[in-house]
């Protein structure tokens, strides 16, 4: 008797929404893009479909997908294999997913799609499920997409997915905030919550694992084109050279400069590759002028990031790899994971997906965050959300006021610089864990089994609105709510919904949320991606970093800092911090301090002055026990 045909994994549309949507060949690369483009190469790789489905709106965004796929496979098939077949949905006639099963939405769509599925008279709400996919969750449009999910006509069998835990979190809170103003303003009973299953970003693995041979060549190749001695140790950031959306690289560039100073007696040297492209001109003059005095000890190397040979294979050329990210716009963070996958250690904040990605002391080092407590940000948000501010001066005025060890990312640099043996051994565990938790191979079935799962969750949807239509009973609606989620995706029991979480909130208050739940202050919204709070019992000493206050202030990426950094307060917070430290030889903590400064301070402005103790901490001039 033959073997019984293995059932084909669960089907989806792919939808594009532009011809660039998908494509990482332009002059201006985002995140979202690889993301995209890294995806959409998986899944013609590993779905191990006949027919592959686009939903576009126009033909020549599905001639782009068809032209990836076509160029993919055949790279990959062989004379025996069936030529798979590319269809293409259009939008206006998106009932025909019903044939599909899924629609993959590259953004959080799934609210306004809802809505398209629901005006369609030929689709019934369970003919297919919509799955939208979560980037970067801080700009204001993105958040109100995610919000509508709670107005818009989305079911148990529907889902947007979280790359991280702290992506879940985030959109969980915004959700939690939402739900309660809903009850507040309609007195609902039950506000229905969306799937939020969590499933990475993935890269292709292999082709950052080459072998021996190809990586020494091309090892040589970049040292030799950098004019790298034996005795220098490089230090590669790759990716967006953006200074307000993306990270600002001036605690990077101190850290690497006091860990140069340290090792100066050793023969060894630092050198900096910063691979990527500039966002913009201004960002180019400050990074080239900045990099240059706050790091003079530490040689400096630009290369252009753009071309795809470059990206995957700049990192043979490195010894470590670093991104201590600062901006509540990231979210994942593709580029530490390529790293690993590279066999490099990496040197990482601790702070929002980062947290998850790379193990702390086994795939090299992930470096302490600070932020103030929930309240601290209003004014900030407020005057992007009413137009004064525009969204990179929002991101990057928020991200002053996160703290980074300037003292544990230059001793890290510094272990890693001195320690072949402890850069060889981090870097194997980092490129194994990297293959094992981050390779398509690995993840294109679990989005596979995540649309089988809401695919069943449909099955008994329709099985219900067959008892309903049988009855002829008006009064028997339909109940989405009495669905059993699975625990893949999120949910815990029949009836999964949002509830109200008005208790008090890792930063000590959550009423920020209800001022306005899409602009809630971003010390809220982002509460758990630093690992403290500023808190007042946090123990202040003097930093470590080579360069003065009146230094740091001047900096251009500070240039508009008035008055959000009060340089009176800066200069007394740095004199009583080391006159205490003189006397007593122990910290300060940050209530002794802030009541030092402003004894008759109300609540509001001594959450001022914790903002001011949060940038000191950001520009080591101040370090904590």
């Amino acid at each position: 008797m033959p073997p019984a045909a293995a059932q084909p994994m669960a089907n989806c549309a792919i939808r594009i929404t532009s011809v660039d949507g998908y494509d990482t060949t332009g002059s201006k690369l985002m995140g979202r893009q690889s993301a995209n483009e890294s995806f959409l190469q998986a899944w013609f790789q590993y779905a191990q479909q006949q027919d592959y489905y686009c939903l576009a709106r126009f033909k020549r965004e599905a001639q782009t997908f068809a032209r990836v796929g076509e160029e993919l496979h055949a790279k990959l098939s062989s004379a025996s294999h069936t030529k798979p077949v590319y269809r293409w949905i259009p939008q206006m006639t998106m009932h025909r997913l019903a044939n599909v099963g899924s629609a993959f939405l590259p953004e959080p769509q799934v609210a306004d799609m809802a809505w398209a599925r629901r005006r369609d008279p030929h689709c019934q709400p369970t003919d297919f499920s919509l799955i939208g996919m979560t980037h970067t969750t801080c700009e204001l449009a993105i958040q109100d997409n995610l919000a509508n999910m709670l107005h818009a006509p989305v079911h148990p069998w529907d889902a947007q997915i979280c790359p991280s835990q702290s992506v879940k979190r985030m959109v969980e809170q915004l959700l939690n905030d939402e739900a309660a103003w809903v009850r507040e303003r309609f007195g609902a009973s039950r506000v229905p919550m969306p799937q939020l299953p969590v499933i990475p970003l993935g890269i292709h693995t292999q082709a950052f694992d080459p072998g021996e041979p190809q990586e020494a060549a091309l090892r040589a190749q970049w040292r030799n084109q950098w004019q790298l001695g034996p005795d220098d140790v490089c230090v590669l950031y790759m990716g967006r050279l953006d200074l307000k959306t993306k990270a600002n690289l001036f605690p990077t560039f101190d850290a690497l400069e006091v860990a140069a100073k340290r090792m100066a007696h050793t023969g060894k040297r630092l050198v900096l590759v910063l691979a990527g492209w500039f966002a913009s001109d201004w960002n180019e003059a400050t990074i080239k002028d900045g990099v240059l005095s706050a790091c003079p000890s530490v040689r400096v190397v630009f290369e252009d990031g753009r071309p795809s040979a470059t990206r995957q294979s700049i990192w043979f050329g490195a010894d470590i790899f670093t991104s201590l990210v600062d901006n509540i716009q990231e979210t994942f963070g593709l580029t530490p994971i390529e790293a690993m996958a590279s066999g490099l250690p990496v040197v990482v904040t601790d702070y929002d997906g980062y947290k998850e990605s790379v193990r702390d002391g086994q795939d090299g080092f992930r470096i302490r965050t600070w932020q103030p407590t929930a309240g601290s940000a209003t004014d900030l948000v407020d005057l992007h959300n009413d137009v004064y501010d525009n969204y990179a001066t929002y991101a990057s005025r928020s991200s002053w006021f996160v703290g980074v060890d300037i003292e544990q990312a230059a001793s890290a640099f510094e272990s890693l610089a001195l320690q072949p043996a402890l850069r060889a051994r981090m870097g194997q565990a980092a490129r194994k864990h990297a293959q094992a938790q981050y390779s398509w191979q690995h993840l294109i079935p679990q989005y596979q089994q995540l649309f089988a799962d809401l695919g069943k969750l449909r099955a008994q949807a329709q099985v219900k609105q067959h008892a309903v239509d049988q009855s002829f009973n008006p009064s028997h609606l339909l109940d989405v709510s009495q669905f059993a989620i699975p625990s893949q995706l999120g949910g815990t029991s029949a009836g999964a919904h949002v509830e109200s979480n008005w208790h008090s909130d890792d930063t000590g208050n959550a009423q920020w949320g209800s001022r306005y739940p899409r602009r809630s202050d971003p010390f809220h919204s982002f509460s758990h991606y630093p690992t403290a709070h500023i808190t007042p019992d946090l123990l202040l000493q003097p930093g470590t970093v080579l360069c003065s206050l009146e230094q740091q202030l001047a900096r251009p990426v500070y240039a508009d800092g008035a008055p959000y950094l009060e340089t009176d307060v800066l200069k007394q917070m740095l004199a009583l911090i080391n006159q205490h430290q003189s006397r007593q030889q122990t910290g300060l903590t940050t209530r002794a301090l802030v009541e030092a400064i402003g004894p008759e301070a109300n609540t509001a402005r001594q959450r001022v002055l914790m903002r001011q103790v949060a940038w000191l901490l950001k520009t080591g001039l101040l370090s904590a026990a």
